[in-house]
Order: C-alpha cells, then sequence, then structure tokens
C-alpha cells in the first residue's frame, strides 16, 4: 500500500474481510507514523518509501494524492507490478493516456477503484434497470450530501494537487454507476460554487448529461453540508416506477472512519412502495479487491480499468471547460 490516508483503513479491512487472499507485505508514507498506525495488527512492515520495495510485491495499491497518481502508477508498472489505484486516474488525460499505455506494455492488471458497482446493492439496481422490470429508463438523478470538515488534507485544497473542487474529486462515483447503466456520454454540462470550504476549487456542484442512449443524468455533490443524513441517493426514473437507493452513515463516517456502520436501502415507488433491498452495505471495499486480485488471476481486464476511468475523467473535464467559457464555475 502506497499511501496511508483516510482511505487505507478501508482497504486493509477488506483485506482482512477476504482472508489469505492477498497479504500485505509492506505499507509506505513519508509520514512514518501514519504508516506505522496503517500497519498496526498487521503483519506489514511501515517503510517510508516505495521505490525501492516494488521488487518483493506482486500488486501495488496506490492511494495517494490525485497529482501523484501518474508518477506512482508509472513506477508500480515499470516494476512489474499490477495496480489498483484509486480514483480518478489522474488529474490530465494526457497522463491517463500514458498510464494506459504503460499497463498495455507492461501487460499488467490496471484498476482504477470505483468500488460502488461491485457492490450487491448496485448489482441489483442494474439488474433492475436492465430487466426493464419497470420500463423504459428516463433518468438518473443523483446527490453525494457530504462535509469534508475534519478531514480536509492540505493537497486537498488546491487546484493543482486535487484536478479540481469536489465534482473532479469525488463525482466520479456517481457518473461512473450512471456509464454502468446508461452508456456514453453525449453532453455534459456543469455549475459550481465555493460556500463554506477553504479550497481554490468548488466545494459544490451539479452537472447535467444527455446520455447517447436518450436518458438524462444529473449529478450534485457537495463537500460544504451543515449535516450529513443520507450520504449517497441515486434517483432512477422509469416510466412505470421512481427507484431510488440510498447509502446511510449511522455515525459520523469522518470520524469513524472504517468503524462507521452503515444502512444500505432500494425502494420501488409505484402506487405503492416496494422495499426492494436493505443491508448493511456501506464503503466496503472487499468485493473491489475481490474482482481485482480476480483480475490478476485470469488475465481478464477489470470492469473499471483504465479507458472506463479516463471517460469518466474525461466527461469532467469537457463539463468544467463549457463552464469556464460561460463563468459557471465559483
Amino acid at each position: 500500500m502506497i499511501g496511508c490516508g483516510w482511505i487505507a483503513p478501508f482497504h486493509v479491512e477488506a483485506l482482512r474481510q477476504l482472508g489469505r487472499v492477498g497479504e500485505i507485505v509492506w505499507v509506505a508514507d513519508p509520514n512514518l507514523s501514519q504508516a506505522q498506525a496503517l500497519a498496526t495488527g498487521t503483519n506489514a512492515r511501515a517503510i517510508p518509501g516505495y521505490k525501492t520495495a516494488l521488487a518483493e510485491i506482486d500488486c501495488a495499491f496506490v492511494l495517494v494524492p490525485h497529482h501523484l497518481h501518474h508518477s506512482v502508477t508509472l513506477d508500480c508498472l515499470n516494476a512489474g507490478c499490477h495496480v489498483l489505484l484509486e480514483k480518478p486516474i489522474a488529474n490530465t488525460l494526457a497522463e491517463a493516456d500514458n498510464m494506459i499505455f504503460a499497463a498495455e506494455h507492461a501487460q499488467k492488471t490496471f484498476m482504477v477503484a470505483y468500488p460502488h458497482r461491485y457492490k450487491h446493492s448496485f448489482l441489483l439496481l442494474k439488474e433492475i434497470v436492465e430487466t426493464g422490470r419497470y420500463g423504459k429508463l428516463i433518468m438518473l438523478d443523483s446527490l453525494i450530501d457530504d462535509s469534508v470538515e475534519g478531514y480536509l488534507a492540505p493537497w486537498m485544497t488546491q487546484k493543482a494537487t486535487l484536478g479540481g473542487g469536489c465534482l473532479f474529486s469525488a463525482a466520479g462515483h456517481q457518473l461512473d454507476i450512471m456509464l454502468w447503466l446508461c452508456g456514453r456520454v453525449r453532453t455534459a454540462y456543469m455549475v459550481g460554487m465555493r460556500s463554506r470550504v477553504p479550497m481554490e476549487g468548488e466545494d459544490s456542484a451539479a452537472c447535467i448529461m444527455k446520455f447517447e442512449n436518450g436518458s438524462i443524468g444529473i449529478v450534485r455533490h457537495t463537500w460544504a453540508s451543515p449535516h450529513v443524513r443520507i450520504w449517497y441517493t441515486m434517483d432512477v426514473m422509469c416510466e412505470k416506477a421512481h427507484i431510488t437507493l440510498t447509502c446511510t452513515p449511522l455515525g459520523d463516517q469522518n470520524t469513524e472512519g472504517v468503524r462507521c456502520r452503515w444502512q444500505t436501502r432500494i425502494v420501488a415507488r409505484t402506487a405503492s412502495e416496494e422495499v426492494l433491498l436493505e443491508n448493511d452495505e456501506g464503503l466496503d471495499l472487499a468485493p473491489e479487491i475481490a474482482h481485482f486480485f480476480g483480475c490478476v488471476d485470469t488475465g481478464r481486464t477489470p470492469d473499471t480499468d483504465g479507458c472506463v476511468a479516463r471517460e469518466i475523467t474525461a466527461v469532467m473535464l469537457a463539463a468544467y471547460a463549457r463552464a469556464a467559457v460561460d463563468g459557471a464555475n465559483v
């Protein structure tokens, strides 16, 4: 594991759930005390730098700030490692293309972490849409209601290191599901503003998209919520029903982290209301990591490979470019 920030304990917990499928050899972070804290309770050793230790491992989990994704991933691929990279793929399309080429040249698995589509709840949602159980899909509307208070790292405050604002950094989770359900985006437009979060980019944004299949997608994302109630909501409007997936923290996800408990529900509303799913899925990365290791073992292309991740970034960058022309962001 390269990078021992907020998301890293979720990867450790997922590997614990998966058992002996993968062993953590080392965790690396320039802040050695942070690496040591992450290694506690595992058999891994903590190191300040990763480059000289790449020869010891099969797979690298790259969990570093966005502006480092390109260089660290290339180091790992060139050393012969398979790579699971936290989203987004990179801050530019040129960097993304370099990474995709490097993975192909090295013949190594390269997967970008968009974990929601691997969860049981979202797999069920896709099945509901694709079977036409409630008729044709008309519109998707997703909101992530979040607050970064208490865990906004310094690199997240700068456009050069984050890659943009909250839309670029985190709304890819929503867009990935929409692309998975609807296919390619024909056009996208975003608006954004900065309200209460001390950062250069927007802390709240909305993006509306027209998909090539004719449906509409709306992504809303905020890091400035005064009170997070339902963290993730995906509304799916079909001809015969309004389907809603919600993922709700039952505690404070920022301070509790991997210990936070969750409730996930899917409800279909027609003339009546039907609960299609209720479970405790939250920020569980085990299904995603199991998929990654399966691809490493079989040579299969990951469902969220570099090309899929590049498309997500391309849609967002195009939306940002249009907003810059019209003065629609910040």
